[in-house]
């Protein structure tokens, strides 16, 4: 299948859960990544704030900074590069033109100071192959940290194969967290 074909399907997958869904798959975020003996060791954590049909990570942002750990997520930079941001309870928010909400802030934390990354995605191989959003910033700002790298997914949304080309860019998570979609 082409990476289009994948991402199409991905989406309308995530497009159908529920909002009774959403909810359970928010909880079951929380419970499986804060159980990961790498998440508990870890002081900085690279976390993405989920927009529209993504998998919820509000939950998981709000308890990482209950947990005392400190919190960054994305900012994306010209060139198709990103920085992550130090995010507080206090930090504001801006809409980015390709619609999704950044941290408004400047304390940026380089990627050899995160210990664990929740990378986003649409479509994964067993292995850890993904398919992003097509734009290619985790593909590009991946090979700059040695932080432990997960990926949440939906069972649907996870093959045992990649049915897709692979590109000599893609970068691979170490671990796909897989939810079944449950009501």
């Amino acid at each position: 299948m082409e990476k289009a074909a994948v991402r199409q399907q991905a989406l309308a997958n995530l497009a159908a859960l529920s909002d009774a869904q959403r909810g359970s798959l928010m909880q079951a975020v929380v419970t499986q990544v804060t159980t990961l003996p790498a998440w508990q060791s870890a002081n900085t954590v690279a976390l993405t704030l989920s927009q529209d049909d993504e998998i919820p990570t509000q939950l998981l942002i709000q308890t990482a900074m209950l947990q005392g750990k400190r919190v960054v997520l994305p900012r994306v930079q010209p060139g198709r590069q990103m920085t992550f941001i130090v995010v507080t309870p206090a930090t504001t928010y801006e809409r980015h033109r390709f619609g999704m909400l950044e941290p408004v802030g400047d304390e940026v934390v380089a990627p050899t100071e995160i210990d664990f990354v929740v990378v986003p995605g649409l479509a994964f191989s067993e292995a850890g192959d993904r398919i992003g959003f097509g734009g290619g910033y985790y593909d590009r700002w991946l090979p700059q940290t040695t932080a432990r790298t997960v990926a949440l997914a939906l069972a649907e949304n996870v093959y045992p194969q990649p049915s897709w080309p692979l590109e000599p860019t893609d970068q691979q998570v170490d671990q796909v967290l897989i939810f079944k979609n449950e009501e």
